[in-house]
């Protein structure tokens, strides 16, 4: 039976052996959390600072370190799933449509696009070619097909996704859906 006080650090164990003796926990957490090699050892040394920085206030270490571990590891995969969400943030859309070519590489581009657009159904390619054919602010081609500004957010960035995919997969010149 574990007792509290064995969980507890004492003041003459270093903390080297509190590590070794809590290790199968931590990295239950860590599995747990299906945190990635190379990720480990950086969230460990982030929570054993955070755990140093408050030694003095500290009752049981042991809790402590392994709930301080699972804080960031959550906070690990938030960050991550942000990351996702930024590669189709606003600003980075908003960027593809910003200032106009020369009239001669617009045509190409929306000859381009038109040819992309062709494998879509009929919702995606009305979304992209208002908001990058047309210039079209979200707010607008929002408006004009009724959908709300998150929405066209997500169908385009769900579209563009689609299209990088496809011509990552496709070899040149084919247009097939």
């Amino acid at each position: 039976m574990i007792r509290p006080d064995d969980l507890t650090a004492s003041e003459d164990e270093p903390l080297e052996e509190l590590l070794e003796r809590i290790r199968p926990r931590l990295k239950r957490v860590l599995k747990s959390y299906h945190i990635p090699v190379e990720e480990v050892e950086d969230l460990l040394q982030e929570a054993l600072l955070d755990a140093l920085r408050q030694w003095e206030t500290i009752r049981n270490v042991e809790a402590w370190l392994v709930g301080t571990l699972r804080f960031k590891c959550a906070k690990y995969w938030k960050r991550q799933r942000l990351e996702r969400v930024r590669a189709v943030d606003p600003p980075a859309l908003e960027d593809l449509c910003a200032p106009q070519p020369p009239a001669q590489e617009h045509d190409q581009a929306l000859l381009d696009l038109r040819s992309l657009l062709r494998g879509l159904g009929p919702r995606h390619r009305a979304a992209l070619w208002l908001r990058f054919g047309l210039g079209l602010s979200t707010n607008e081609v929002a408006r004009r097909l009724g959908y709300c500004p998150a929405s066209v957010r997500k169908l385009t960035g769900r579209t563009i996704a689609r299209l990088r995919r496809r011509a990552a997969s496709d070899p040149p010149g084919n247009t097939s859906p």
